[in-house]
């Protein structure tokens, strides 16, 4: 993924305290005026982003302000592999969250045969895994699937991300597959993947099928845009703290030092350590002199072993419609 680091004069001036996620103190981080906005559109991949503009918005808390609206074409980065073809091959990732074997796994025999351990009958009588990509007609509800959604690379999708980041009166706990933010190639990072258990939380979609994930942490939406459920500069540190040596991220550049990944949805950006800080706060942030923020600025921080490994709190507010796409 592309970091493109840019020279020039940025006072920002951000006042940090530390609130819990259940806290509704609201006087923890401000950002103050600025001579340039904390979002450059030089951050971003000029071959991916579409537009780039600032416009009027309204705000979660129902404030209004300035946010920018970034547009991007759809499925920037190389990804995959998914589901794997048969039980004895190995795929992408996966976190199961059944009674057997459960937790953040490759994609394998092991996996599959827990799975059917607890009632999913997710591999047929040949040894082939059922996957479904949400573009091949109906499912048979008496079986269970590998998620492996087509893509579509004609989407435009649109961010609106405030100028401004202003603090929330309490932090916003991400949900499972919320939108976090977006990276610098406009993929979007969202939360937890669905549970197999429960299923999407959609109505009329039961749980028994399981989300794959490629061996970087991301995956295409049934709409067919690629996003991240990891920050994949990390990865690869991730799958070593959990075990985890079948596969590797081998797409994404990963980390040497520190590197601005990303903007969160509240407008602070989000950064890749090789070594991540020990004073982090509860949402996994920190405020620090960066190489685009040489006057420091508040950023959230990739967990190194957490999996998923994005932040699990945001401290601003963000816009409304924050994400869109067609």
């Amino acid at each position: 993924m592309k970091n493109k680091t840019l020279i020039f004069g940025l006072i920002v001036s951000v006042v940090f305290s530390f609130i819990s996620c259940s806290s509704d103190d609201s006087d923890s981080i401000s950002a103050e005026d600025q001579s340039d906005d904390i979002i450059q559109e030089a951050f971003f991949n000029a071959t991916s982003l579409v537009s780039y503009e600032k416009v009027d918005c309204t705000l979660e808390d129902g404030s209004q302000g300035d946010c920018y609206q970034l547009v991007f074409s759809s499925n920037p980065v190389e990804n995959g592999p998914y589901c794997p073809t048969t039980i004895d091959d190995v795929g992408g990732l996966g976190i199961y969250d059944g009674a057997t074997n459960p937790g953040f796994q490759v994609m394998k025999a092991s996996l599959f045969n827990a799975m059917e351990a607890d009632g999913y009958d997710i591999v047929d009588d040949n040894g082939d895994i059922h996957i479904d990509d949400f573009n091949s007609g109906a499912t048979n509800p008496d079986f269970a699937y590998c998620l492996e959604a087509a893509p579509n690379n004609n989407l435009l999708l649109t961010f609106l991300i405030p100028a401004t980041p202003v603090l929330a009166s309490s932090n916003n706990v991400i949900d499972t597959v919320e939108l976090v933010g977006l990276s610098l190639d406009g993929v979007p990072i969202n939360g937890d993947p669905p549970s197999v258990v429960n299923g999407p939380g959609v109505p009329g979609i039961s749980g028994g099928n399981i989300p794959s994930l490629d061996p970087c942490g991301g995956h295409h939406d049934p709409a067919g845009y690629y996003h991240w459920h990891f920050v994949p500069e990390v990865m690869n540190q991730v799958l070593e703290a959990n075990g985890i040596d079948d596969v590797a991220c081998t797409l994404i550049n990963q980390v040497s030092g520190s590197q601005l990944i990303g903007f969160a949805k509240d407008g602070f950006p989000i950064y890749a350590y090789q070594v991540e800080p020990s004073d982090l706060d509860e949402c996994g942030g920190i405020t620090a002199s960066t190489t685009e923020y040489p006057d420091g600025v508040y950023h959230y921080v990739a967990s190194t072993t957490d999996a998923p490994n994005v932040p699990k709190c945001l401290k601003g507010v963000a816009a409304v419609n924050s994400f869109s796409f067609q």
